[in-house]
């Protein structure tokens, strides 16, 4: 990690363990690729330690100041019988946790070990009022998931909701918010659909850059909301928030997290900089997570301007910004060739730079 990236500047960094790929669900727009060999609880605990030992050696080499965290999710997280050991673990290390699931299996029960396990947060995935979520995740999963929620709440658990845009539920926004804020929920988030696994399957549903634009100009009204912070987790949505200068650096201070601040470890110890990023660079069963960090040529490459093109590269909210790598990377595979760096298909910034 470069010292120009971090020294004097407060870092969040996190880190998104898929620790299943199972799952009590099938999802018409999941991103998982199917079974994998799990690491035991034992195998997970060594490799926070190795990602531990890089955050305490940033602290030290460049006397940063650091605020990373751990989210758990799967498949489905809850399928794991030692999920609260390994949140017991990390507590102990001293990092928060979250969990990202699809609610359905948090019964009272479940919400009180959570709220007793410290999870700061818990992220619902919700697609859609009734008829939208469960035809793409299945009959009866709708209820399913707001008892889920309505259980966290009962507990006093932050939850948060979290909803994959795409023509089949771009206008049920308002409908939503309603709902959230009825659930008593802190938070709505809004993600765009990545065609890969089997969300390959609705590509045709994905937003058109005219689209994308639009959702984002009328997800502005719902900025002021007091009973529920409306968000985007989109790179693209710090654009339509953007008011005034617009920071011109050749490293990165926000947008995309893929290679920044964040990385995803999967059920197996794979290294991807994105789960929706399907780019193995490397192992944690294998490699030392700093040595990864610093030297994998994919994650170098996220970082440096002059290694994108199409237009990212010179667009001047870059360092900001840089698109979605992964619906870049799904575009370029849909069309035959490996390309993570090329352009967003469905910006429709550039051209306003």
């Amino acid at each position: 990690m470069k010292q120009s990236l971090m020294k004097g500047t407060p870092y969040d960094f996190f880190v998104q363990w898929h620790l299943t790929e199972r799952c009590n669900l099938r999802c018409r727009h999941c991103y998982q690729s199917g079974a994998v060999s799990e690491m035991s609880c034992e195998e997970i605990c060594g490799a926070i330690d190795n990602v531990r030992s890089a955050f305490q050696s940033w602290v030290t080499e460049y006397k940063m100041e650091m605020s990373p965290s751990f989210h758990f999710t799967g498949g489905e997280p809850f399928l794991r019988k030692d999920l609260f050991a390994i949140l017991d673990y990390v507590r102990k290390c001293g990092f928060s946790t979250s969990l990202m699931s699809n609610g359905t299996l948090i019964d009272g029960g479940m919400a009180q070990r959570i709220r007793e396990a410290g999870v700061s947060d818990v992220q619902i995935s919700l697609d859609g009022l009734e008829a939208t979520h469960e035809g793409l995740r299945g009959k009866g999963s709708f209820k399913r998931t707001l008892e889920g929620i309505r259980n966290l709440v009962a507990q006093g658990v932050e939850a948060n909701i979290n909803l994959t845009v795409s023509r089949l539920n771009m206008n049920q926004t308002g409908e939503l918010v309603r709902l959230a804020e009825e659930l008593g929920v802190g938070a709505i988030a809004f993600s765009r659909l990545v065609p890969t696994g089997r969300g390959k399957g609705l590509s045709s549903e994905a937003l058109t850059r005219e689209e994308v634009a639009h959702f984002y100009d009328e997800l502005q009204a719902f900025k002021d909301n007091s009973k529920v912070v409306v968000i985007s987790r989109d790179p693209l949505s710090a654009i339509a928030d953007m008011d005034g200068e617009i920071p011109q650096t050749e490293m990165p201070i926000g947008g995309c997290a893929a290679g920044i601040s964040g990385i995803t470890i999967t059920a197996d110890g794979t290294i991807m900089p994105c789960r929706r990023m399907d780019l193995p660079v490397g192992n944690i069963k294998e490699t030392s997570f700093r040595e990864l960090w610093v030297e994998s040529p994919v994650l170098g490459s996220l970082r440096r301007r002059e290694d994108y093109h199409g237009g990212c590269e010179s667009c001047r909210y870059w360092a900001v910004c840089r698109g979605c790598r992964a619906i870049a990377l799904a575009h370029a595979r849909a069309n035959g060739h490996e390309d993570y760096l090329g352009p967003d298909p469905q910006c429709p910034y550039h051209c306003l730079s």
